[in-house]
């Protein structure tokens, strides 16, 4: 303990003592002289100061704390909540990829039945005539061509999502794993006195 803190120390706890025993002799001058409310008030503040002397030794001992253990518990709190926080980051981020995912498949699939009902509708058109059988093959063999094209982009797509999910993963992986301010024990932290 330094020999300053001490001094300190002892000095407010000399001031304590004394306000104390100036309030019990104020409070047996207002009991000699009648003043009831003004006693009460003495005995209350005087219990409350009796109270509060044991905030003396927590100095003390505050004084005397190892300051490596109190960086050290800092640092550890900074840790959990630096985890804690990448943590929900990427629980938010994977949630935020597989609705954008879904919701694409979600919009694909609703193209391709509105293409296809489109494309049926269209070959009952001419269902009476030779030419309407010729055209509902070509119709059907391009439905075909559609959802097999419609089918290749929704594969492409959902591939992209899954690269771009995997690549944030990966970086939120690389951010994890890079050393944090302060938390190397290479020496003291910037501003802090060894």
């Amino acid at each position: 303990m330094l020999a300053n803190q001490n001094l300190l120390i002892e000095t407010m706890q000399a001031g304590h003592r004394h306000t104390e025993s100036v309030l019990s002799l104020l409070t047996k001058a207002c009991a000699k002289m009648a003043v009831s409310d003004v006693e009460a008030e003495c005995e209350q503040l005087r219990s409350v100061l009796k109270d509060t002397d044991s905030m003396f030794s927590t100095l003390r001992d505050a004084s005397t704390a190892d300051l490596s253990q109190v960086l050290q518990d800092v640092k550890k709190y900074a840790s959990d909540v630096v985890s804690a926080e990448s943590r929900e980051l990427q629980a938010s981020l994977s949630q935020k990829a597989q609705s954008t995912e879904s919701d694409m498949t979600d919009r694909f699939k609703k193209l391709e039945s509105r293409v296809l009902s489109e494309l049926a509708s269209g070959g009952t058109e001419d269902a009476g005539s030779g030419a309407g059988l010729s055209r509902k093959a070509g119709d059907s063999q391009l439905m075909k061509k559609v959802t097999n094209r419609i089918s290749d982009f929704e594969a492409q797509v959902s591939s992209q999502l899954q690269m771009m999910s995997t690549d944030i993963e990966k970086k939120i992986a690389f951010i994890n794993s890079q050393p944090r301010a302060g938390s190397g024990s290479d020496g003291p932290a910037a501003g802090m006195d060894s």
